[in-house]
C-alpha cells in the first residue's frame, strides 16, 4: 500500500528568488535543470543545461545568459530503486532584460535548438 508523503518546502520570502529557494534546500539540492523562454510571447523554451545550485544565483545566470524568463527544476540525490533523481520542485523567475541583454551563448543555444 502506498502512502502519500508531504514534501517540506523551504519558506518563501520572494517567490522568484531561485538562489534563496535553493538556499532553503541546503545540501539536499544537488542539481538544477535550467530553461530560458525564447521570447515573452510564446511558450517555447530553450534548454540551458544542468547546473550545480551555486551556479544558479540570479547574478550568475544574468551574466551568463542575460535577462528573460527562466524555469529551473530542482533535483536531489539519485534514487537507485526508482532510477531517477529526487524531484523537489520547479521554480520560475525573471531577470530584467533591459539591465541584462541576451548573451551570445544564449542566442547560439536558441538557434541550435529551434531551427525550423
Amino acid at each position: 500500500m502506498k502512502t502519500k508523503t508531504k514534501k517540506l518546502r523551504p519558506p518563501r520570502h520572494f517567490p522568484d528568488a531561485i538562489d534563496e529557494i535553493l538556499g532553503g534546500y541546503g545540501p539536499r539540492a544537488r542539481v538544477v535543470q535550467l530553461w530560458r523562454q525564447v521570447d515573452g510571447t510564446r511558450d517555447q523554451w530553450t534548454y540551458l543545461g544542468r547546473f550545480a545550485p551555486e551556479q544558479c544565483q540570479i547574478e550568475l545566470v544574468a551574466q551568463r545568459f542575460g535577462g528573460g524568463w527562466y524555469r529551473g527544476k530542482i533535483f536531489g540525490v539519485w534514487n537507485r530503486e526508482l532510477r531517477r533523481e529526487e524531484y523537489f520542485e520547479q521554480v520560475s523567475f525573471g531577470i530584467d532584460d533591459r539591465a541584462w541583454p541576451v548573451t551570445a551563448e544564449t542566442l547560439e543555444r536558441i538557434r541550435d535548438q529551434h531551427r525550423n
